[in-house]
């Protein structure tokens, strides 16, 4: 192939590249735009060869005020530093669009600039979809902010309620417990005789006035309790004592349960196992363990038993009652939750147990309740806590 042909050749792809390739002196005077350009600018080769890139296809100051002049001066002082650039530029008709430049020095025979090569590719529809997106973002960031200052609000007002509401248990637990302790109190007293001799039908109904208050009682201390634990407001009281001490507490309470029920109620935790706690909570986490096992065990036994692991201490309670299916476990720890069985009736309760021996184990006791079970077989509720608690001293 022959140079006339090469230059040809050359000359056709220039023309038809799918990007502006624009020449100019280093003073600003166009001497070339190929088709590709003049089209995209509106110009015809008369009308642009010759003119100044600036007040042409170069506005003389962008949408932001900046003035464009200095980028033209800066390409030829500095070719390296401006060796790609992105600017606004302007078509005939006066719109504006972006162009990725790339700017290449023509030297002369001298070592000087004859001319700047560059090639622009049109970017106005990503430039376009950028600043979209930004002012998308701004918005945002402003409904962001908007809502940010509404939940603070909104928390302020959950604070001032969670406040409001522990003042009101506080001041109603006295005037609620202390007339139903004398309910409970001379209540129990009719039924032992002190006030002379009942009939069949009075004793009945006293004892049913009697088990409803006394469950109206662990109900009015259940939400005490988890209102002071949710407030943060019950600290740990760690002392010294022995296991076994507080598995016989636990069992004295529910014993009477266990032998209306014909249940055995067995332990194996060694004699000489001392722990530091909080007793009084961890006396209240077992027979809430052990009175949720007497409910739903109808024949069989009830076991307490403890081992160490790993520094820690484990206490189990154990039945052979009728057992959780596995998709119910994750809701035995729900306030008021209680799950169906043919025991539900019967059992009674408040649903409060299990949920508030958890938080009494994770947030006071500082350790973790696990449960294992199967349907028919029995349940083992597990409570894992550190054999010495630090905290507030009684």
């Amino acid at each position: 192939m022959n140079g006339t042909a090469l230059e040809k050749e050359y000359r056709d792809l220039v023309e038809n590249a799918n990007v502006v390739m624009l020449r100019w002196t280093p003073d600003g005077k166009i001497t070339f735009v190929n088709e590709f350009g003049l089209k995209l600018f509106g110009y015809s080769e008369r009308e642009l060869v010759g003119q100044h890139v600036v007040g042409s296809i170069v506005p003389e100051t962008d949408s932001s005020g900046r003035e464009l002049s200095p980028l033209i001066e800066g390409i030829c002082s500095d070719p390296r530093k401006f060796e790609h650039n992105i600017n606004e530029n302007m078509c005939r008709n006066g719109e504006r669009i972006w162009i990725s430049w790339t700017n290449r020095l023509v030297p002369d025979d001298k070592g000087g600039i004859k001319e700047i090569l560059s090639v622009g590719s049109d970017i106005t529809e990503r430039k376009h979809a950028e600043e979209e997106l930004s002012r998308y973002r701004e918005h945002l960031e402003t409904l962001l902010q908007e809502r940010t200052a509404e939940l603070l609000r909104a928390n302020d007002r959950l604070k001032e309620m969670d406040r409001l509401k522990s003042m009101f248990i506080a001041s109603m637990s006295h005037e609620l417990l202390t007339p139903l302790h004398s309910i409970i109190g001379f209540t129990g007293m009719t039924l032992q005789g002190l006030s002379g001799d009942l009939n069949e039908e009075q004793r009945d109904n006293l004892s049913r006035s009697y088990q409803a208050s006394k469950h109206l009682l662990n109900l009015i201390t259940d939400v005490i309790d988890i209102s002071k634990i949710e407030a943060g407001r019950v600290e740990a009281f760690p002392e010294e004592f022995g296991l076994i001490e507080v598995v016989d507490d636990a069992f004295d309470t529910v014993r009477s349960q266990t032998r209306e029920k014909g249940l055995m109620l067995t332990a194996d935790i060694p004699e000489n196992l001392r722990i530091r706690t909080d007793r009084r909570r961890l006396v209240q986490c077992l027979i809430n363990l052990l009175s949720n096992a007497v409910k739903f065990t109808e024949r069989g036994e009830v076991h307490a038993s403890s081992s160490e692991v790993e520094g820690q201490l484990e206490i189990s309670v154990s039945d052979t009652g009728i057992g959780i299916a596995e998709e119910d476990v994750p809701k035995l720890f729900e306030p008021f939750e209680r799950l169906e069985s043919h025991l539900r009736i019967k059992a009674g309760g408040t649903g409060l147990g299990l949920y508030l021996t958890k938080k009494l184990v994770t947030d006071t006791l500082r350790g973790a309740v696990r449960v294992r079970s199967k349907v028919g077989e029995g349940s083992t509720f597990t409570i894992r806590i550190p054999k010495a608690l630090q905290g507030a001293q009684p």
